[in-house]
Order: structure tokens, then sequence, then C-alpha cells
């Protein structure tokens, strides 16, 4: 944005006349700038028009001949001379200088002063913004009516045109969503990449043999949809970036759409999960639910617990991943785990989903998995897939812990077994588990090594990741605060059953 010197010679209030140069007079002025030094160059940014009286400036042609090269060399749009002070006129060795330069030179007279010149500049600068405030205020509504009706590809072809440049719409991997000129795309992709634009940059303005870049990322909160970039063969106006971000935010909320409309129903979802997991709907009302859900109910269902990682990330990372594969999430933090519904019998499996989430999560997980039950059978499910849960913990294992592979699950498959177990847990482990509260312990993830491993020292000891005589002093700790002696098959199975019916926090008899 600038004033071309032709609208400053039309101003007849300032009476300038050009003496050299005459074909640069569409050169655009980005200040007016008073200086009498006779190398001027170190204090301007180039695009100025530099008003002199030349009170330093000898009029011989060598002095002349380097003082327009300096200008010229600092990117000046044009030289103002005032006459009637230290020159009656524009010495002759100047005129010839700046014409062979092919540099404005303009002459002021003496009764102009600069300020006026200053002046002038300064309010068509003014008025240029205020007018590319109102264009834009017309083009806004103009892409937003672009939005509503033909989403991202409308939004980019509106940019497009109403800047006159091309652009383009990229996605996470830089390729195209949507081009304008069409089949602009690929050179425009071709050019991010060649003029290195930041990746991770929220804006970003790159300039190369083929054009001027402007790229805006497309982002609402710490989601990140793409980039949007525009691609000019000119310098890009102050009116262009705002459009560029205005468009992107039209861009960000046309994407989020389905991903709001996406977590309010997996917030709906995760509500009736928590009913159906406490056994307060009736299996014929959850069974329409999920129908209508589209989660497939045929077989029965099953529920899947990952433990180890932030619940609600591994909940995002599996609602994710099961969106991939066409399932809603049902899903609900419960004890500090992500538990998540999941068909019985369908083609996405349980390991699929856990290391497709592993992946997504970046960290370490463990997963267990329930047998598959009926409808009316939530609170059971839940309570295998914690169980299961925590043995792939305690074995520190990869694989998806299946309920169905843990001894002495028919045990627990009655309502009456089950209250003796948690009975039975509630006064074996409490004290396990109150210590380890205390004091910061693992006792009871150390004797669930030891019973699982029948015994066996090295084997337990490494599953834990200690030293046996680490695992050694954890035993007779447990012995004496169950005191129990450890070394008889009898005590020893007893507590595995506690351990198998055992949920943290509490225990089945708390939260059951």
């Amino acid at each position: 944005m600038g004033v071309q010197l032709a609208w400053l010679l039309r101003r007849q209030d300032l009476r300038l006349k050009v003496l050299a140069g005459g074909s640069g007079l569409d050169r655009e002025v980005v200040w007016a700038h008073s200086i009498e030094l006779v190398d001027p160059g170190p204090w301007l940014n180039g695009g100025e028009l530099v008003l002199t009286t030349g009170i330093r400036l000898a009029a011989d042609s060598g002095t002349c001949e380097d003082y327009v090269e300096r200008l010229a060399k600092a990117g000046v749009a044009a030289v103002g001379f005032g006459v009637g002070l230290s020159h009656e006129q524009v010495p002759e060795t100047l005129v010839d200088a700046a014409e062979e330069a092919g540099l404005p030179l303009l002459e002021i007279p003496l009764p102009t002063p600069f300020v006026a010149v200053t002046k002038a500049v300064m309010e068509r600068l003014a008025e240029q913004q205020y007018e590319g405030v109102v264009q834009a205020s017309r083009i806004q509504p103009r892409m937003t009516r672009a939005a509503l009706r033909g989403g991202a590809q409308a939004v980019v072809r509106e940019l497009a045109v109403s800047t006159g440049t091309s652009a383009v719409l990229l996605d996470h991997d830089s390729g195209v969503r949507a081009a304008h000129p069409p089949g602009a795309g690929a050179f425009e992709a071709a050019l991010v990449a060649g003029l290195g634009a930041p990746e991770g940059a929220a804006a970003a303005v790159s300039c190369g043999h083929d054009g001027v870049l402007a790229v805006q990322r497309v982002r609402v909160g710490p989601r990140v949809h793409g980039r949007l970039v525009l691609v000019a063969d000119r310098t890009l106006t102050p009116v262009d970036h705002l459009l560029l971000g205005h468009a992107a935010s039209l861009v960000a909320l046309e994407a989020e759409k389905p991903l709001r409309l996406r977590d309010e129903q997996n917030r709906v979802n995760g509500l009736f999960l928590r009913l159906l997991l406490d056994g307060t709907v009736t299996a014929s009302a959850a069974q329409n639910h999920l129908t209508e859900a589209g989660f497939p109910v045929r077989d029965g269902i099953r529920v899947l617990v990952l433990r180890g990682a932030s619940p609600r990330q591994a909940l995002q990372a599996l609602g994710k991943e099961l969106a991939e594969r066409g399932l809603p999430l049902f899903g609900r933090v419960h004890g500090g785990c992500a538990a998540v519904l999941l068909p019985a019998g369908h083609a996405v499996t349980a390991q699929t989903a856990t290391d497709g989430a592993r992946a997504r999560l970046r960290s370490r997980v463990w997963a267990g998995l329930s047998a598959a039950h009926h409808l009316a059978d939530g609170p059971a499910a839940l309570t295998e897939a914690l169980n299961a849960a925590s043995v792939a913990r305690t074995r520190g294992s990869c694989d998806v812990v299946a309920f169905e592979s843990l001894a002495g699950r028919l045990l627990a498959a009655t309502p009456e077994t089950r209250r003796i177990l948690a009975t039975l847990a509630e006064t074996q482990l409490a004290p396990l588990a109150a210590h380890d509260t205390a004091n910061g312990t693992d006792l009871l993830d150390s004797l669930r090594a030891f019973l699982e491993h029948n015994g066996q020292w090295e084997t337990a000891s490494a599953v834990l990741g200690v030293h046996r005589h680490t695992l050694r002093s954890r035993m007779e700790r447990v012995r004496g605060l169950l005191g129990a002696d450890l070394d008889s098959a009898h005590v020893r199975a007893e507590l595995l059953l506690a351990l198998s019916a055992w949920q943290e926090p509490g225990g089945i008899g708390r939260t059951g």
C-alpha cells in the first residue's frame, strides 16, 4: 500500500514538477522523509520520497552521481528537491544523474513546505487504509455466505477471486483439499514445500522467484485442520492478510461443526454407558438406544478397559479409532481407567482398537476385555474388564488380556459367588491397600505377580521390574500385615481368588 507519484503530481496545491525519471511515476511512496545527509542510505528502508534542499550536496557530477546511486541502492521511490534555499534551482548534474538512473526527481518550489508533502502522503495512506477496511467489510459477508452455501471449497474460491490471487487449502499431509483457480493446488502445494513455509507456525509469509506466499494455519483451540495458502505475483496488502485470516476462521468453523456434534454425541453416549454399566437401564431400552446410534448388539456386548494413560485422552484416542471403523463411541471414565463398549462378534477387535489408541497416545497402556455379555449384564462386564486390565498391568503385557483367559472366571459369573469373593477381597486385601496408600508401596501388585507366577521369584520379580531380593522383602511385609502363611497352597489360592475379585479403588464390595 502506497501513494503513487502521479497522484502527488496531480495535487495542484503542492505545485510539484517532474525533472527526471518520468517513466517511473507509477512508483508508490510509502513515506515522505526529509533528510539532508550526503549518504542517507543507512537511514532508509525503501519506498520513501526523500525530501532535501541539497544543503550538503555539491553540484559537481561526481558527487551527484554518487548521491543518486546511493538512493537507488536504498530503493527509494523518488527524490523531492526543494529550491530557493541552498540552490536556486536543481543542479543539472543531479537531473542528468537521476535521468540516467531512472530515478524520479521532483522539484519542490520554495512556497511549498516539506511538511505539506509529508502530510499529503500521510493523509492518502490513511485514506487507503480506510478504503481497505471498507473493501474488506464488503468482502467478508460474501465470504461468510459462501461458507454457508458451499463449505470450504466456496470459501477458497471467494478468497482467491476477492484478492486476485491463487488460494489452496492443504490438509495435515500437505494434500490439496480445495483450490482456486481449479488445478492450481498441486503447484501451490509444491511452492509451500519449495519456499519452506514453517509447518508449525500460525502464520508465515515467504518470497521466492515464483511469487509471494502467505500461509495461515486453520485451527480452533488445540485442533488443527490444515493450512490455507495464498500465492500472488505481487506484495500482499493488509487487506489480503485480513481476508486470509477471515477465510481461515470460516474454514476452521466448517471443519469443527461435525466434530462439535460428535463431541456432544459422545457426551450423551457416555452418560448412557454409565447407566448401562451401573445396571440402571433395562435391556430393551439399552437395545433401542444402541441400535438407533448404529451400534450392533445382536451378539451382545463387551467392555474394554485401558489403564496407564490419561483416561480422557484414552477415550478420545479410542473414539477416533472406532469412528474410522464406523462405530460410535460409548465410553466413560471409571476408577482412573477408560471404559469403552464394544460389540461382541464385530469385525473391530479389541486388540486393533487398543493398538491404534496406543499409537495415538504414544504412551504405554494396559488393556482388559470382558467376556461377551447380554445387555442386562453391564456391571459384570465392567468388573471383568477391570480385573483383566489389572492382570495386564501386572504382567506388563502389550496384548489385550481377555477375561476368558483368566483362571477362576466361572466363580465370578454369578451374583452369589461375586458377593462371596468381594467379601473375601475386602477381608484379605484391605490392609495391603491401606498400606500402599499410606506409604506409596506396591504390595498388592507384588502379591499378584508372586501368586500368578506360582511363587517363582525370578519370573515374578522380572515382571515387576525389581530385584528378587526386593520382592522377597515385600512378601515378608505382606506376611506380617496379613498374618498369612504364603507357603501354604490353600492360603495362596484364597489370596489369588481375592485378587481376582479386587477392583481398585476400594474393591467390588465398595464400588458394586
